[in-house]
């Protein structure tokens, strides 16, 4: 049996354990938590709620995924935002957004997909508590034939938190694999790539002082957003969303007589955030256009919400860079 830990003893007590995890798209974090909450959820005096927050770009961009157990019920309805566990999948990710914000101040574990030491992985992102790295991408080389380094980073999450038998997880993390109709060889792999993994995980106690503090960052408002447009959480400038969009149509905006009434309806139903407008303080949102050829996937919304038909959906001259099909 495992030794009771330091989790165990606080749902013991009857708190609540969050866990946070970040990385991209495509790189098997929803496997990740789901397994790590199936294995947990054996436990039948365990409450466990699992859900990802994706953005509306798939393979590539950044993801998040929250994992809340409690023993009884879990009443607490809120995305984690100061998690007793964070997980970092992809250093990419780890580049971009500090994934152990909200931890500091009180004991917490980090697990990292890296080939950097505990040590090293604690300098570099700050942190300090129980920091527990693998080189999951290189295993994921080793047994599958490509980078993935999710099913390690479940076996660094099972040797770190101390919460679930091994055995278990394994067996969470083939049932998973079985759901998703995974290979009967490939699957085998993927249970041998964690049996792996358990062996070279290494987990540190790393000393916490004031320079390991992450303090929730203050919320600076939507800034010129109407109310309901609270897409900037979760756009996507950066990258070309167009590609996802149905082939053969495209969207287009016309207003040449400038009647956008202000309403901020397609603003607000866009679910990628690239309606462009100007904020007149006594019209509301005025619209000009949309980052149509990098961004729209032709989902729309825009075209339903706006009471002035401004937008239209009219046949491809060219079709967007990834779209599938013939036009």
């Amino acid at each position: 049996m495992l030794p009771v830990s330091y989790l165990a003893r606080r749902l013991a007590r009857g708190e609540v354990i969050d866990l946070r995890g970040d990385g991209k798209a495509g790189g098997g974090l929803v496997l990740v938590m789901q397994s790590f909450a199936a294995a947990l959820a054996r436990d039948a005096a365990l409450a466990v709620h699992e859900w990802p927050l994706f953005s509306s770009a798939r393979r590539g961009a950044n993801v998040r995924a929250f994992l809340r157990v409690a023993r009884g019920q879990v009443e607490a309805a809120c995305q984690v935002v100061e998690p007793d566990i964070a997980l970092l999948m992809n250093e990419a990710a780890g580049a971009e957004v500090d994934f152990a914000e909200g931890t500091g101040g009180r004991a917490a574990i980090y697990v990292l997909n890296t080939r950097a030491t505990p040590e090293e992985a604690a300098a570099r992102h700050r942190l300090g508590g129980r920091v527990a790295t693998v080189a999951g991408d290189d295993l994921g080389r080793e047994y599958l034939g490509r980078p993935l380094g999710n099913v390690a980073v479940l076996a660094a999450l099972v040797r770190s938190t101390e919460l679930v038998e091994p055995v278990l997880a394994r067996d969470a993390l083939a049932d998973n694999l079985g759901k998703r109709r995974i290979p009967a060889a490939l699957a085998a792999a993927n249970l041998a790539l964690f049996d792996a993994a358990l062996e070279r995980v290494t987990v540190r106690e790393l000393p916490e002082s004031s320079t390991t503090l992450h303090p929730r960052a203050h919320f600076a408002s939507y800034g010129a957003l109407p109310i309901g447009a609270q897409v900037a959480l979760r756009t996507s400038h950066e990258r070309r969303t167009s590609g996802y969009g149905r082939p053969g149509v495209v969207i287009e905006f016309a207003d040449p007589r400038g009647r956008c009434n202000g309403c901020s309806l397609c603003v607000a139903q866009c679910p990628d955030g690239i309606i462009q407008f100007t904020a007149d303080p006594r019209r509301g949102a005025i619209v000009h256009g949309a980052r149509f050829d990098t961004h729209c996937k032709a989902c729309r919304e825009c075209v339903t919400a706006c009471p002035l038909d401004l937008f239209r959906e009219v046949a491809a001259v060219t079709r967007p860079d990834g779209a599938a099909g013939e036009t």
